[in-house]
């Protein structure tokens, strides 16, 4: 059970280095990513959210550590005109895993994983297919969660006029409805699968 956010990283970055401040160093930098202004959605919350998912189904993971680097940098640059914040995430966590011990491998797993984000398509190793599931399962919360998600998701938005910003999210609405399924995990399937794509519809049919 990870209880709190700042140790579990700080625990993550002591395994893989021999500074004992690189991971307080990379955790306030990281955390001032995430509390920046107009992060509705896209903050802490969301990390916290990922981890426990991945948490609940750790035992069916290969390398979840390197899950855990992947979830804490893969929206650290977030910002909603732009259309390469997962490839700007995956250069930043570079940047910084390269001073840890991870081995260049290992370091190209996690770039990858958090490029992996952006289109959520199926993969073939299934740590991937954990981290996109674990990315998406807010869409299977309850209505009254999921309500919340988009007028979060909204306001991060907020720059863009509600005819550009609603043609935008029907189109990604419609994408995931499309696909066969949305989850692309057994467990998340039947975990989220069903609410999701009532909730899906559901906000479709608000526009």
């Amino acid at each position: 059970m990870i209880n709190n956010l700042e140790l579990h990283f700080i625990g993550l970055f002591s395994k893989y280095g021999t500074d004992t401040n690189l991971g307080k160093e990379n955790w306030i930098e990281l955390k001032e990513q995430y509390q920046a202004k107009g992060r509705y959605y896209h903050n802490l919350d969301h990390i916290t959210a990922m981890l426990m998912e991945l948490e609940s189904v750790k035992e069916m993971l290969i390398n979840i550590d390197l899950l855990w680097f992947a979830i804490y940098y893969h929206d650290v640059i977030y910002l909603p005109h732009s259309s390469c914040n997962e490839e700007d995430s995956a250069n930043f966590a570079r940047e910084r895993l390269v001073n840890t011990n991870l081995n260049n491998k290992q370091i190209d797993q996690i770039a990858d994983l958090i490029l992996s984000t952006k289109k959520h398509e199926l993969h073939q190793e299934s740590d991937f297919n954990y981290l996109i599931d674990a990315d998406l399962s807010i869409l299977g919360k309850p209505w009254e969660i999921y309500l919340q998600y988009i007028k979060n998701i909204r306001k991060e938005y907020a720059m863009f006029s509600d005819t550009i910003y609603n043609s935008g999210r029907s189109k990604f609405l419609k994408h995931l409805l499309a696909e066969e399924q949305v989850f692309k995990t057994a467990w998340f399937q039947k975990k989220y699968e069903e609410q999701a794509r009532a909730n899906l519809a559901r906000e479709l049919a608000l526009f």
